[in-house]
Order: structure tokens, then C-alpha cells, then sequence
């Protein structure tokens, strides 16, 4: 592998973490201007089109299977974008975008529990870290360990359990939104030696505009205003947050390895807390950061080891 072609890669791989971190921004600013399932099928409706006008040509002699499979593959990843933007309403940039990372851990229970098959032990490991850091990040003062609380239930639980807690109904949902895309990652395992990512990816953004309009429609106040903040919000969302970000990521993944990878998208939640402590102004406490880096250091750990023991087998002579 050129030397030179792999640091364009790995540089190009870190630019789409950026763009995706700053994503998280992006949405919290732009929910003050549309309804939030308004906003999403204002966000892959936009999204789409730029997609088709670009990757045209592959949508012909689409197969009913293939759109029935983009349906069920589509509904899930509108969950994980949809979860995510309710839950930015409620909660910090830096608490969803980690919550939301937690996808991947996530990924082997949920196949264990789905396919039967096994997790590796660093996967269970990994996964007994992550939790262990969201619990020190979203309850620094220890407020989700009072079991007194847990064992008062009231009609009103939820809101007000995490209401006297930094854990609050918007990491909630942020955490539905990581179950989500997890099943998303699953299912694109599943059916991606049969489908085209191209087309897939194009009728994703499709029928994600289309369920989000009708969401709109039948449970939300749908508002709009026509303000500067929401049309720069839309447009990033759509092409470099969309477009531009899954174009470098299927170009240059391919020419690095999984374990360099896997430790550039890292990077994500970095960015976004990066973000949201300059342009918003929010701030981590030294707890908080402790969990943070904890989340993070778990996920990559199964990652990048996943990585290298997966090489080695491939690497083991057939006998």
C-alpha cells in the first residue's frame, strides 16, 4: 500500500469524521427553525435529490425484492437519525453524539440475540466498559445509583427520575437511536453482497424523507420558518454531512486498514464536543470527560482488537 495514497486516505477518512461530528451542531441550531420530523424530511429529501442527480444512472431495473429490502433497511436508519434529532432537543451535542457511538458495541449482543451467533469475549468486555462510562458521564454526582429514587415509582417516573438527574429523556432517546442504527448496521451486513450500496444508500435517504413527511403529518405541530439558520442547516445536513461524507467514506475506507479506520472515526464525538464547547458554549466536567474517554476507549478497543484477530485468522494457513 503507497504510503502517500494511505495519508490522503486516513486524512480524507478524518475530514468525514469532522463533517459528521459538526453534524450534531448542525441539528441542535437548525430544530429552532422546523419541527423535528420536518426537519428530517426537509434534511434527506434535500439529501436525495443531490444523491439521484449524481448516481442516476444506477436505478434502472430495480428488482421488487430490492425495494422491499430498502423498506426494512430504511426504517431503521430513519429510527437511529430520528431518535437522535428528538433527543437533541432535550440533551448536550456531547451526550448524544456518544450515546449515539455506542452503536457498535451494541452490534454483537444484538446479533448474538438475532442470529445465534456468539460475541468474541472482547466484545463483552467492551461493552461492560461503555457501560460503565455512560454511567460515570451521564450521572457525575452519582444520581443514577439511588436506588431509593428507582424503587419511588410514579405515574410521572421518567421525567421525573432523569429530571433529577443529568441523565435526562433526551440521552434516553439518544440511546434508542444507537439500538436503532445498530439493527441498521445488521441488516446492511445482511443484504450487502445482494444489493447495490449505491442504490441502497439513495433509497435510504428516499424513503427516510418520506416516513419522516408522513410522522410530520400525523404527529407533530409541523412548523417551518424560512429563516437563513435553517436552509444553511438543511443544505450542510444534505450534501457535506450526507453527500460528501459517505462518498469519501466508501473512496478512501478501502485503502487503509479496518484498525486505522476504526480508530479515525474515533474522532467523531471529539469533534462534536469540540464543537459544541466553541460555537455553543457547552462544557464537560473532569467527570464527565472521565466517562467520555472511557465510552471511547471501549469502543475502540473492540474495534481495533476485532480488527487484528480477524487479520490474523485470515493470515493462518488452511490446512
Amino acid at each position: 500500500m503507497d504510503n502517500r495514497n494511505n495519508s490522503k486516505a486516513e486524512a480524507m477518512l478524518a475530514l468525514t469524521s469532522l463533517l459528521w461530528g459538526m453534524t450534531f451542531i448542525v441539528i441542535k441550531k437548525g430544530l429552532n427553525d422546523a419541527s423535528p420530523f420536518m426537519f428530517l424530511a426537509l434534511r434527506f429529501g434535500t439529501a436525495f435529490i443531490v444523491y439521484y442527480l449524481i448516481f442516476r444512472k444506477h436505478f434502472k431495473n430495480i428488482s421488487r425484492m430490492t425495494f422491499f429490502r430498502a423498506i426494512l433497511i430504511s426504517v431503521f436508519f430513519f429510527g437511529g437519525y430520528a431518535f437522535q434529532t428528538l433527543g437533541l432537543r432535550y440533551t448536550t451535542v456531547a451526550k448524544s453524539a456518544l450515546f449515539t457511538y455506542m452503536f457498535a458495541p451494541l452490534i454483537p449482543p444484538l446479533q448474538f440475540i438475532f442470529t445465534g451467533k456468539k460475541p468474541k469475549a472482547i466484545n463483552v468486555v467492551a461493552l461492560a466498559v461503555v457501560f460503565i462510562g455512560v454511567l460515570i458521564y451521564s450521572s457525575p454526582n452519582g444520581e443514577l445509583f439511588d436506588i431509593r429514587a428507582f424503587l419511588n415509582y410514579k405515574t410521572d417516573y421518567l421525567n421525573e427520575y432523569f429530571g433529577g438527574s443529568s441523565f435526562n429523556i433526551g440521552d434516553f432517546l439518544s440511546l434508542l437511536g444507537a439500538v436503532s442504527y445498530a439493527f441498521f448496521i445488521l441488516l446492511i451486513d445482511r443484504f450487502s453482497e445482494k444489493e447495490s450500496p449505491v442504490v441502497m444508500t439513495g433509497f435510504q435517504l428516499f424513503y427516510s424523507a418520506l416516513i419522516a413527511i408522513i410522522l410530520s403529518v400525523i404527529f407533530e405541530k409541523t412548523f417551518i420558518k424560512p429563516t437563513i439558520n435553517l436552509a444553511v442547516s438543511i443544505l450542510y445536513l444534505a450534501i457535506p454531512g450526507s453527500v460528501i461524507a459517505v462518498y469519501f467514506m466508501n473512496k478512501y475506507q478501502g485503502m487503509t486498514t479496518a484498525v486505522r479506520a476504526s480508530l479515525i472515526y474515533s474522532l467523531e464525538p471529539v469533534f462534536t464536543i469540540i464543537f459544541g464547547w466553541l460555537i455553543l458554549r457547552e462544557k464537560l466536567s473532569i467527570v464527565e470527560i472521565s466517562g467520555a474517554v472511557i465510552i471511547v476507549l471501549g469502543v475502540t478497543t473492540a474495534e481495533v482488537v476485532g480488527a487484528v484477530l480477524e487479520k490474523k485468522r485470515r493470515e493462518e494457513p488452511a490446512f
